[in-house]
């Protein structure tokens, strides 16, 4: 009992962090490109207003910027905001089923502010969080979504304490508890998907992380086994008592999870479990363009746990239709692109769109992935064409984005425009791109430029 935290604060103490390589480095600068993108691109969305609503009601100290620009509040109601926005289009990048990188950014933008760190400071505490946070998350070999829980919202404070535990130096003691106060203030589940308390899960955790820092710091302990006890988090949780409490993380510093495994960066502001069967989709529309009245029948072929996750088989609204197979293949086959014009209220409720969900059949396989065990070795789709003809898509095995097929810096760039420029202009866009890319140069926080969005944006 306590080796997977033991190792954790090993780990956050020790000398890895302060030269970690540069494939995990890149993989950080890229997290925070991705999650400053997809965060401006949310700052308009209702998530994101009414947070700023509540917000402004609270009051606080102004200690950091909000969405970058220059109304200020303090360090968690900043993480707070900031996460709901990233993860409002749910457009954010993942990582072992979590959405590490909107939850850490804010936090670590925020808190870099108030400490004066500068960009290789927040990259290390990136790079903290997401190889702690992995730690904790890899220890569990069931399914956490099948029993309901969202690890997003649940894990999340502990990743961004962890982040911030390292920013701010903390001895390990201090660092013992902040963990252990992370484990007592996450939750979330997946009945909430589909709705704006989805992001807020992932916006409290993050919220959650800054403040079991800050509690730490104030001297406010925790059980020194609250993650890994035998009564602790991971035992909690754990649908069918496999989590693995004895095996130590000494991996930790020496192999790097952000360079091995990197993150999965969407290409399409849906469900991750979406993602290779829309590229599907999106390729036979490529190469056969086939007539949406000429499809008689669609056939999307994902894994048994894949398809838990994807609950909206009738979406109404586009929040739902993030997490519905059903949209995901047929706006891929109309439209030939799933992007954050599709993925709206009005594109929802075409005709066309609704009438060939109506023919979209979800036809379930096992999680058969050797690499990648709540996924299927590949997804694919096939069309039945009502002249009696049939057209099968290439199999999918790692969608555009992934870690192990990653975007180039172009499709970054080309993403970062679509949720930047529209708002902020495309000068901004192009200047920001740059400075996130090379945030091993920046001083600090201050040099960022602030970002000035529409006030409709702003709440």
């Amino acid at each position: 009992m306590g080796t997977v935290v033991d190792s954790i604060i090993d780990f956050l103490q020790g000398e890895a962090l302060q030269d970690p390589p540069a494939a995990a480095l890149a993989t950080a600068a890229n997290g925070f490109t991705d999650c400053v993108a997809v965060m401006l691109a949310g700052a308009h969305e209702p998530v994101t207003v009414n947070l700023l609503r509540h917000v402004r009601a609270t009051g606080g100290r102004p200690q950091s910027r909000l969405l970058l620009g220059a109304e200020r509040a303090t360090v968690a109601q900043a993480a707070l905001v900031g996460t709901g926005a990233a993860h409002a289009l749910d457009f954010d990048d993942y990582a072992y089923s979590n959405h590490v990188s909107a939850l850490m950014v804010p936090a670590i933008l925020a808190e870099a502010e108030r400490a004066g760190a500068d960009g290789p400071a927040m990259l290390r505490a990136y790079l903290a969080g997401f190889e702690a946070w992995g730690a904790v998350m890899k220890r569990e070999p069931d399914h956490l979504h099948s029993k309901g829980w969202h690890p997003t919202g649940v894990f999340g404070p502990i990743g961004v304490a962890a982040a911030l535990s390292h920013l701010r130096g903390l001895d390990a003691g201090r660092t013992r508890n902040a963990l252990g106060l992370a484990a007592a203030a996450g939750g979330g589940v997946m009945d909430n998907f589909g709705t704006q308390a989805k992001p807020f899960q992932g916006a409290r955790a993050a919220e959650a992380g800054v403040v079991a820092v800050e509690l730490a710091l104030a001297g406010l302990d925790a059980g020194p086994h609250a993650i890994d006890g035998d009564g602790g988090l991971l035992a909690a949780l754990s649908p069918a008592g496999n989590v693995d409490l004895e095996t130590p993380p000494d991996w930790l510093g020496r192999k790097w999870l952000a360079a091995t495994d990197g993150i999965n960066i969407k290409l399409h502001p849906t469900v991750g479990a979406s993602q290779r069967a829309i590229d599907a989709a999106i390729q036979m529309h490529r190469d056969h363009g086939p007539a949406p009245k000429a499809i008689a029948r669609v056939i999307a072929r994902v894994s048994e746990k894949h398809a838990a996750v994807m609950r909206f088989h009738r979406p109404a609204t586009a929040l739902e239709a993030k997490f519905s197979l059903e949209f995901g293949v047929a706006a891929g086959l109309i439209a030939g692109k799933v992007g954050l014009a599709e993925v709206s209220d009005d594109f929802v409720g075409r005709d066309d769109v609704r009438a060939l969900m109506e023919r979209v059949a979800i036809e379930v396989g096992p999680d058969d992935d050797p690499d990648y065990p709540v996924g299927a070795k590949s997804d694919s789709v096939a069309i039945e064409l009502s002249d009696g003809s049939r057209i099968e898509s290439e199999p999918v095995h790692r969608f555009r984005g992934h870690g192990h097929n990653p975007v180039t810096r172009g499709e970054l760039k080309a993403k970062f425009d679509d949720c930047v420029a529209p708002a902020a202009g495309q000068p901004m866009a192009d200047r920001l791109f740059e400075v996130l890319q090379n945030l091993a140069s920046l001083a600090g926080v201050d040099a960022l430029p602030v970002v000035e969005l529409p006030p409709s944006s702003r709440g």
